[in-house]
């Protein structure tokens, strides 16, 4: 499965949102061999850039949490967002680098 996130400006795209999309789609619960996600920015934006780099760090932790937790809403302001049960390790992974 292959994955298109395209984006163009900032201003009217924020970067938060495409990253939490970005980390949305990776929490997917689907073979991690057999897909693909790609992020276009027309724009050109340093700021998206940035994002998504900081999103690949914060994805290792985040992606582990799902999995482990089995989350549904596994778009980090969504569930951060929402009164969910929390687990034990819910703060430390609440204050990694990045998003939130």
């Amino acid at each position: 499965m292959d994955v298109f996130i395209c984006t163009a400006d900032p201003y009217k795209e924020p970067p938060m949102r495409v990253v939490n999309t970005a980390l949305s789609v990776m929490a997917y619960d689907y073979p991690t061999e057999k897909m693909s996600l790609y992020v276009s920015d027309d724009g050109r934006s340093q700021l998206t850039l940035f994002a998504i780099m900081e999103a690949s760090k914060f994805a290792a932790h985040w992606l582990a949490y799902c999995k482990k937790n089995a989350l549904v809403d596994r778009c980090p302001e969504a569930y951060f967002a929402t009164d969910h049960a929390w687990f034990p390790e819910t703060a430390e992974v609440k204050v990694k680098p990045c998003l939130v």
